[in-house]
């Protein structure tokens, strides 16, 4: 079925649907971080694998290359897509857990087919995960939106609507595609530090998985999220603490941050940033020199 190779999953209760996808939805990893934790947590078993042959340009999205500690054989590691199902025997409902890579090419076909494979499983709920670039200042809590076009779910979640106009990612689309169907949909984004041009983000990734709360009926497990939070800001706290420039940006977020009220929605463009191109500099070459 266009590469997706789908294992039937019986018996799954009103399953609520999270989705994480890495690429213009996703700043950094915190999405997709996020979706690994709810895989890892809840024991979620793999039903679903997409073939990346159909929808990438691996010119494009090149494959990795990485040591097997086990071996210390050269290992090609693909960019995937990939659906989990966990039980969930403390609620009232299952999970189901999509995390991938956004497709190069054929989106249409990709969210279609992703779709099909959700339908039959009757979700009461599909909820995107998006991470954007805001002018929010590491030293604050990260500030998590939300966002529906359905009346009845923003006044549940206590949810803002989209009015976002522009260029979108696969997000955008799969949420077009699941409207379409009729599926229960809404949107969480996580506001991260623009300045902080870093592959992972654990303060961001707890800040989506704590929204998440109101949307499983649980708090979501966080494992080594909350030591990871800590060590990440000493990392950043430390780096920047003799940069007078870099202390001074940061201050001047902190006295402009303000937490958001109103969702921006699944493909929210932030508000205008402030220039920040020498910070963003200095922070990389800074937390290069911690590593």
């Amino acid at each position: 079925m266009d590469g997706f190779t789908v294992t039937p999953v019986e018996g799954l209760r009103s399953p609520i649907v999270i989705i994480a996808f890495s690429g213009w939805s996703d700043t950094g990893t915190v999405t997709v971080d996020a979706a690994q934790q709810l895989i890892t947590a809840f024991n979620a078993e793999r039903f679903l694998t997409v073939d990346p042959e159909e929808y990438f340009v691996f010119s494009d999205t090149r494959p990795l290359v990485r040591i097997d500690e086990d071996t210390g054989a050269r290992v090609i590691e693909w960019p995937d897509n990939e659906a989990y199902a966990a039980r969930l025997p403390d609620s009232s409902h299952d999970l189901v857990i999509v995390k991938g890579t956004e497709p190069n090419i054929r989106w249409n076909t990709f969210t279609n087919r992703l779709c099909e494979a959700l339908e039959p499983l009757n979700p009461s709920l599909v909820c995107t995960l998006v991470a954007r670039p805001a002018a929010t200042p590491h030293t604050r809590a990260i500030p998590v939106t939300g966002s529906s076009a359905d009346p009845r779910l923003a006044e549940r979640f206590n949810l803002g609507r989209s009015m976002y106009q522009g260029p979108t990612g696969i997000i955008g689309v799969a949420h077009d595609v699941l409207r379409k169907q009729n599926l229960p949909l809404i949107s969480l984004v996580a506001g991260v530090p623009h300045y902080l041009n870093v592959d992972e983000n654990p303060p961001a990734t707890v800040a989506l998985l704590r929204a998440l709360r109101p949307v499983l009926g649980q708090e979501p497990p966080l494992g080594d999220l909350v030591d990871e939070c800590d060590a990440f800001i000493r990392r950043v706290t430390e780096a920047s603490r003799d940069d007078d420039q870099i202390v001074n940006y940061v201050k001047t977020l902190e006295d402009q941050f303000t937490e958001p009220e109103q969702a921006q929605g699944e493909d929210a463009a932030s508000d205008e940033l402030p220039s920040a191109d020498d910070i963003i500099k200095d922070f990389e070459d800074l937390l290069r020199g911690n590593n």
